[in-house]
């Protein structure tokens, strides 16, 4: 059953990809890469840095974005609630209204957030996420913008033992100081497979909804963990 999962999300992922490149216009389809690390530092502190690649339809070498992002969040003691903040850089790489000609959007991001757990069952875990930014795009634009994302996660299989986990997420986000205050809506929807107790894999397809249209993200994500606070390190 677990093994048969990870081949239906894998073969979907492919086939869409596929399927609809033939007949979209770039961006309708396109490729999610991301490598994530989070180490635990202190017993209240994490960093987390991640590396993301998106492309269009199924040519890799066609760069949408390119971002590299890190944070650090202080987890509450008697609570689930983490209190964050970092930076991020990103290379956006538009096409036209003609999808013949790109362009290049260099954007330097600085965040807060906050982060609420809720643990509603052995088998369910759900998590909020608020995070304003402060968005800098070239030198002389500035947008200021809000999200919010919902996370849940469900265990497949033995509880404590189990490698698989269901995933569903749904974010939004919108505009503080801009006339149309709706920036975008994201869905996801996918599978996390546990490889060791400090890496997974997680795919996801993702449609992304716009003033501008749908456009839709095969995912795929490596989650690496440390802890650093371990008398015993590997």
């Amino acid at each position: 059953m677990r093994l048969l999962l990870l081949k239906v999300a894998a073969a979907m992922i492919l086939t869409l990809s596929f399927s609809t490149v033939a007949i979209a216009q770039p961006g309708k389809f396109n490729q999610f890469y991301m490598f994530l690390t989070r180490s635990k530092i202190a017993p209240q502190w994490t960093i987390t840095s991640l590396v993301q690649y998106r492309s269009y339809d199924v040519d890799v070498t066609d760069s949408r974005l390119f971002l590299i992002n890190t944070y650090a969040d202080y987890k509450l003691k008697n609570a689930p609630v983490q209190f964050g903040g970092g930076y991020m850089y990103l290379e956006i790489s538009p096409y036209d209204e003609t999808g013949t000609t790109k362009k290049t959007i260099l954007e330097h991001r600085v965040f807060q957030q906050v982060t609420i757990g809720h643990k509603l069952s052995e088998r369910l875990d759900l998590s909020q996420r608020y995070r304003f930014e402060e968005r800098f795009l070239f030198s002389d634009r500035f947008i200021l913008r809000a999200r919010h994302l919902l996370t849940a996660n469900y265990k497949l299989g033995d509880v404590k033992t189990g490698k698989w986990t269901l995933i569903g997420k749904n974010e939004i986000r919108m505009n503080l100081d801009k006339a149309t205050a709706f920036d975008s809506y994201r869905l996801w929807g996918g599978a996390g497979y546990k490889i060791t107790d400090t890496f997974e894999v997680e795919t996801y397809w993702m449609s992304q909804f716009e003033s501008g249209g749908i456009f839709n993200f095969g995912v795929l994500s490596l989650r690496k963990s440390f802890d650093f606070t371990r008398k015993n390190k590997i």
